[in-house]
């Protein structure tokens, strides 16, 4: 459920599900973790020429909205849409729009229509550890295994804790299986997920951020564990009930009195409704709720902790989680405690955004304004989540128009150096490391070009026209979007190379990749063997009705033929080791059951064949050495039977590479 991270094949709707974000510019780092480089010298800003700013009234606010999401929801194909907005303390608007179910028009209501806001979910969660660490029976600086029932392994001497839990710094690989889960009888208790899904370790802990959903599950198995209540009792009782958020609940499925409730979840408002999502990683991620009970958390956070007399947080605690925890740098955005901070004409914003597979949604808080808005979609549509960020533009454009833009003060021959300095293929550290998740971060890898000028492209990062944005740079090593709000920077290693791409969400980071594992590298060498072996597997019945014709037999000893014939059973058969699953998996988000349980014994066949896969591809070696000495054949065949043997070794390292061979059935 938070922004950015990999988009651009059919499993991502999973993957990025519980992942969305809105954001701010905070204070100084927490000196509980390693600071980042020192900040370049001050960028001049040119005076301020700004646009006058409409009032944020009920009226206008209505009349900007109803301009702009009905034609959102024709033109991206979404059933319905919810906003609520909240200022000085009142709430200001909150209304419907298109259907909760679409083939029955049952319209969008505000104060009844439940919407799912995935990732929004983790400001709950990292509410409720608030409270405890407020009651002392908490400590955000200790080892989290204090905590647990069971051990989360000590790989790196610096230990797990809440804050580096709570700002997405423990280090965890991504994990997918079980995140979600087709039907209430394949919900675990939430200890059984945290122990049977435990992610490998992969970063020292405070210093490399991986966005986590795991690492918020255990961060509310410790407010069940200390508080003694089961989690969704304990969200309910102490933040739910006080703020009188009576349409709100992380109960799965929904009780009685909210399911009729609930809006209907599409891939497109052109096809049929989905299931209810289970969120087995209900921390992360469970929320169901309604646009005008939405308001009363935010105004929580407007108003030093307290709705109506009722306080669920301490003002200081409050502004402890609005502060920043973690950053990159201290040009970029960074974390606070869970709220991210997004930085727009020149205002200090705060926020959250959330995925499901379904529902779109974002929280956005502007703390000086004393302003704030919660905006929900019930359907992914086209261009996934693209529909709030157009809306958070508009917003900022109308009522918060830019004061100006940083002065370029960076020398054009410097540009054009550090432009070639920073340009190469990066992979996010969100990513499976140990587990065929791995393939996925392959293919998401992502490549930073720069022009003759030093303007920066980075692949897949558009703006809401589609187009690439463009980068400039503003100051040694930032780079500020063209005509945008965003920056991004880079960072060199002791040795003077830059080996780090620093976005402007502090919840992942790009890292160079090396030649070896670029996809600019691999994706020609295997995709390159595979398009060869379904060529030979193609052409092999053409060839035999060929020589069949003509009487023309292509061996004489029977040998020969069975090598012949089994290496195109091989080729065929390493074509079906990548398609099937891929195939399979691209059928995610039409069946969530794919990343489930049920998938194990499937898993399992696949790695057995892989397995037996991997023995034939040594046939494939001894029929290219056997041929490449055949006498009475041509270069051509020689040449074949050996491009296949080297791909064939290829691919095999490969699979190993990429997880493709295992026993287990993590993921």
């Amino acid at each position: 459920m938070q922004n950015v991270i990999s988009r651009r094949y059919a499993i991502t709707a999973i993957i990025i599900a519980l992942t969305a974000g809105a954001h701010a510019q905070g204070p100084a780092p927490s000196p509980l973790i390693s600071l980042p480089s020192p900040p370049p010298a001050k960028v001049p800003t040119v005076a301020p020429q700004p646009t006058p700013a409409a009032v944020l009234t009920r009226q206008d606010f209505e009349t900007f909205l109803d301009a702009l999401i009905p034609s959102q929801l024709q033109n991206r194909d979404i059933a319905g849409a919810v906003v609520s907005v909240v200022k000085d303390g009142q709430v200001l608007f909150a209304k419907g729009y298109g259907y909760a179910d679409f083939a029955a028009k049952k319209p969008v209501l505000a104060d009844q229509t439940l919407f799912r806001p995935g990732s929004i979910s983790k400001l709950f969660t990292a509410t409720a550890v608030m409270q405890l660490v407020e009651q002392g029976k908490l400590d955000l600086d200790r080892d989290v295994n204090e905590y647990l029932d069971f051990a989360i392994p000590k790989t790196y001497p610096e230990p797990v804790t809440l804050r580096r839990l709570l700002t997405h710094t423990a280090g965890f690989e991504d994990t997918l299986k079980n995140l979600f889960v087709a039907h209430e009888s394949d919900m675990k208790a939430l200890r059984t997920y945290l122990v049977n899904q435990m992610p490998q370790r992969i970063f020292p802990p405070g210093k490399i951020p991986s966005y986590s959903n795991y690492g918020f599950s255990v961060a509310g198995y410790i407010v069940e564990r200390v508080s003694g209540e089961k989690f969704e009792r304990y969200i309910d009782n102490h933040i739910l009930k006080p703020l009188r958020m009576t349409n709100s609940t992380f109960d799965q499925p929904l009780p009685v009195t909210l399911a009729q409730q609930i809006s209907q979840s599409y891939l497109t408002a052109a096809k049929k409704p989905r299931d209810f999502e289970f969120v087995q990683a209900s921390p992360a991620g469970a929320l169901s709720t309604t646009a005008v009970d939405m308001t009363r958390f935010i105004l929580a956070f407007l108003q030093d902790g307290a709705v109506d007399g009722v306080a669920i947080l301490k003002p200081e605690t409050v502004r402890q989680m609005e502060t920043r925890q973690f950053e990159l740098h201290p040009m970029l955005n960074g974390l606070g405690v869970t709220f991210l901070e997004y930085s727009m004409n020149g205002q200090r914003i705060i926020g959250h955004g959330g995925d499901t597979i379904y529902f779109h949604s974002d929280m956005v808080i502007v703390p000086q304004a004393h302003v704030g808005y919660f905006i929900s979609y019930n359907s992914a549509g086209k261009n996934v989540g693209g529909g709030r960020g157009e809306v958070l533009r508009a917003f900022a454009n109308r009522y918060f128009p830019n004061p100006g833009e940083p002065k370029v003060d960076v020398d054009p021959n410097t540009a054009k150096t550090d432009g070639r300095a920073v340009s190469g293929v990066y992979e996010g550290t969100r990513r499976g490391e140990t587990t065929f998740l791995r393939l996925l971060a392959l293919l998401g890898q992502f490549s930073v070009s720069s022009d003759k000028d030093g303007i920066l492209t980075v692949e897949g990062m558009k703006n809401q026209r589609g187009e690439l944005k463009k980068w400039r740079e503003i100051a040694p090593l930032i780079y500020s979007e063209i005509d945008g709000p965003d920056k991004i920077a880079f960072r060199r290693d002791a040795s003077g190379s830059v080996r780090e791409m620093l976005p402007f969400p502090a919840i992942y980071e790009g890292q160079r990749v090396s030649w070896y594992a670029n996809k600019r590298f691999i994706n020609p060498i295997v995709g390159g063997n595979l398009a060869l072996a379904l060529l030979t597997v193609l052409l092999w019945p053409v060839a035999v009705v060929v020589r069949k014709r003509y009487q023309r037999p292509l061996f004489t000893a029977k040998g020969d033929r069975v090598l012949y014939f089994f290496s195109r059973v091989i080729c065929l058969c390493e074509v079906l080791f990548i398609l099937i699953p891929a195939i399979v998996f691209s059928r995610g988000v039409e069946n969530i059951v794919i990343f489930g349980d049920a998938i194990d014994p499937w898993l399992r066949a696949l790695y057995i064949f892989g397995w037996a896969l991997m023995a034939g591809l040594v046939l494939l070696v001894i029929t290219a050495i056997r041929f490449a000495t055949l006498p009475g054949h041509g270069l051509w065949f020689r040449a074949h039977a050996i491009l296949l043997a080297i791909g064939g070794i290829a691919f095999g390292l490969f699979c190993w590479q990429y997880h493709l061979l295992e026993t287990s059935v993590k993921f």
